[in-house]
Parts: structure tokens; C-alpha cells; sequence
């Protein structure tokens, strides 16, 4: 050995080349992951942090979309090196995220790991082609929790359209909705008919907070016009935080079907056919949000049903590895439950296309809105499941 170790002073002291020759090789390794020997971070690296759903996202390397968050999934097509997707949903199993890659059209959703993919940001730089490289494919993983949907069969692009707002006032005979917040009356369902983007204000100068797909589904609150002629639509209401879109990229659907006082008190009412929740004071409205039921073949059990059981959270298990439908979330936040099979309310972050059938039977609402419900019911309250 080549130093001495003391038990006196619990030290090991070796020979001063030695010594200095170790200290600049630590030191160089520190700066070169920190790039400043030009090295930089890794992709692997780089996708360490968790995307957020309205996310635009690249890929960093050539890989596949699935159709299901597994290794072993069906492929729905071949992404190249630096297709760009918006998140819309996740992250499921392994780390796995559901992205549209084309706005909605049909065939244009699916999983990619999130090892693979980068936020597209002020920072985004492509990677050279030359560079990609193919995905692995033996890297097995859970399959898709059942609270996601299947996406269709084939996709048929490879980059989604860049979000856009549309600056040109909307129609004034498509703003007849409710002007104030907890004005339920002439509450339309909405859908965007082309990717746009999600913001904090009615406004081209508001924050952009997020961005959704054409199809998505969503509930038009209130009207408000801008500075600039611009008609815009309130798509959250509170305790969600505020969400507008500009009104020429939505097409009304059908109006907001209420059932008036057809229980006494505080109950709850899911339209299934709307994919609506309502809570009532008799026959008052006094909370309207979009949800997502159960999808074939779980679909939500009809009837009226009381709550008899309920949880601030709640890890979920359940389905199997071998037919597809297995699950397993953590924390799902403010479960109610209404029937004996396992059906409940209770809040969602893996996913944010509301108004659209995914789950395994339960009532998805957004976080916000189940905790609100949460707050606000309690067992013994009535449930009514109906098309």
C-alpha cells in the first residue's frame, strides 16, 4: 500500500501526485456532466422531469408510438427523431405518457416512454438526424391502466399542428352562453374543432397555460370579449384554475340537459350520454363539470345509488396483466363510493379528456372539482347514473 492509515486519527493519507492526480479527475468528471467541457446532460438524463398534460413535446431519437404504454404494445406507426406531440396524458405504469401527434384526427394517439421525449420551450433544440437512434424493444412494462383509453388502430401523421389562437371576432350568434361565473343558465358542451391553445385570460396577451386537441370536449361557461373584438369562452369554472379559448376554434355541440328538483337537498347528478356531472340543492345547479365514465365493456352501473364510503386518497389496483385492463395509480385523490362493485367519484391527473368515456366504471373528475364534490356531499348523498 502506498499510504499509511492511522487508527489514531482515522485518516489515509497517500502521496501528493497521487492526491492532486485523483482531486482534478473528480473535478473534471463534475464539469464535464455539467457541460462545461461541452459534454452536457444526456438525453436520458434530460427526461428526468415529469411532463405536464397540454405539454408540447419532441422526441429525441427515432422510436414508436404504441397503442398500448408496454414494450410489447401493437405500434401504431414509426416516429422519427424530433415529431412533436402535446401531451395528453400520463404518466401511466413505467413512465409512459398518451400523446396526440396529429390535433385529434383519427389514428393520432398514442404512448411514448418519457426517456425519449423532451418539452418543446424557448430552449428546444432539434436533434440532428444523424444522431437518432432506434428505440429498444425489450424492455417490458405493465400494461395500460383502464382509466386511458385505446387509441384507434392507425396513426397517420408524425408532428402535431403548432396550438394556435384565432384573433378574428367569433359569430355573435355562437356567444349566447352565461356572462358570469355561477350562472348555470344556457350552459352549452362545446368541442374545439382544431388544436388550440389553453389561456389564463380572455386575450391573445394572456399567459398561454396549456394546449388541447381538436375533439376535445369542453363546457362553455361564460362569454367574454377582448380589447380586440375577439369573443373568447371560459372552459373551467372554480376551484379549477381559469381557462379561456378562443371562441372561433370550439363549435357548439348541444346544450347542458338539467333534471330540475327530482331529489330533495344536496345530490349528485352524472349524465352519462353528456358526460356531465351537476350538484343540486334540490333543483338548483350549483356545480356543472365535464367527467368521463365508464367506457364498454365497464361501463358506469345506472340507477340512483348513495354514497356510502369515501377517502381524502386512495391507491387503486386492479384489472390483469394478461387481458390488458390492469392498473395500478397511486394517491387517486378523493374517492366516493356509490356502488358495491368498486364505482366512486374521485379526482384524475392521468388524464384531461373530460367529457369522453375512459374509466374503469368510476366518475373521473378533475382534481379540483373532486375535492370540491369532496367538500361538499358526504355518505348518504344520492348519486343518479343515467343516459
Amino acid at each position: 500500500m502506498s499510504g499509511t492509515y492511522s487508527r489514531a486519527s482515522f485518516r489515509y493519507q497517500k502521496p501528493k501526485l497521487i492526491y492532486l492526480a485523483t482531486l482534478f479527475a473528480v473535478f473534471a468528471v463534475l464539469l464535464g456532466a455539467a457541460g462545461i467541457f461541452g459534454v452536457g446532460a444526456t438525453p436520458a438524463q434530460a427526461q428526468e422531469r415529469r411532463f405536464s398534460i397540454g405539454m408540447v413535446v419532441a422526441t429525441i431519437a427515432d422510436t414508436d408510438l404504441l397503442e398500448q404504454p408496454a414494450a410489447d404494445g401493437p405500434v401504431l406507426k414509426a416516429l422519427p427523431v424530433n415529431s412533436r406531440a402535446i401531451v395528453v396524458g400520463g404518466p401511466f405504469n413505467d413512465g409512459w405518457y398518451w400523446l396526440d401527434i396529429n390535433g385529434g384526427v383519427q389514428g393520432g394517439r398514442g404512448y411514448v416512454q418519457q426517456r425519449f421525449l423532451v418539452i418543446v420551450d424557448a430552449n428546444y433544440k432539434p436533434i440532428p438526424s444523424a444522431t437518432s437512434t432506434p428505440a429498444p424493444t425489450n424492455t417490458r412494462v405493465p400494461q395500460k391502466p383502464t382509466n386511458t383509453p385505446v387509441p384507434p388502430a392507425t396513426a397517420t401523421a408524425t408532428t402535431a399542428p403548432v396550438a394556435t389562437d384565432t384573433p378574428e371576432p367569433a359569430p355573435t350568434e355562437d356567444v349566447s352562453v352565461p356572462n358570469k361565473p355561477g350562472d348555470y343558465t344556457g350552459l352549452w358542451l362545446g368541442e374545439l374543432t382544431v388544436g388550440g391553445n389553453v389561456r389564463v385570460g380572455p386575450g391573445l396577451d394572456q399567459r398561454i397555460l396549456k394546449s388541447w386537441w381538436a375533439g376535445r370536449r369542453v363546457l362553455l361557461y361564460e362569454a367574454a370579449t377582448d380589447s380586440r373584438g375577439g369573443v373568447w369562452y371560459r372552459v373551467s369554472d372554480p376551484p379549477e384554475e381559469p381557462m379561456w379559448v378562443h371562441s372561433s376554434l370550439i363549435r357548439k355541440v348541444e346544450p347542458v340537459k338539467f333534471e330540475g328538483p327530482r331529489f330533495r337537498g344536496r345530490w349528485v347528478n352524472v349524465n352519462v350520454s353528456q358526460q356531465i356531472v351537476t350538484g343540486y340543492q334540490d333543483g338548483t345547479p350549483v356545480k356543472v363539470t365535464l367527467a368521463s365514465t365508464g367506457k364498454a365493456p365497464n361501463l358506469t352501473e345506472l340507477g340512483v345509488w348513495k354514497i356510502y364510503w369515501r377517502l381524502p386518497k386512495q391507491d387503486m389496483k386492479g384489472g390483469n396483466k394478461a387481458s390488458g385492463d390492469y392498473y395500478d395509480l397511486k394517491d387517486v385523490p378523493y374517492p366516493q363510493y356509490f356502488h358495491n362493485s368498486g364505482e366512486a367519484l374521485h379526482g384524475t391527473y392521468w388524464h384531461d379528456d373530460f367529457g369522453r368515456a375512459h374509466s374503469h366504471g368510476c366518475v373521473n373528475l378533475s382534481t379540483p372539482m373532486s375535492e370540491w364534490f369532496y367538500t361538499w356531499d358526504k355518505v348518504g348523498t344520492i348519486v343518479y347514473a343515467h343516459n
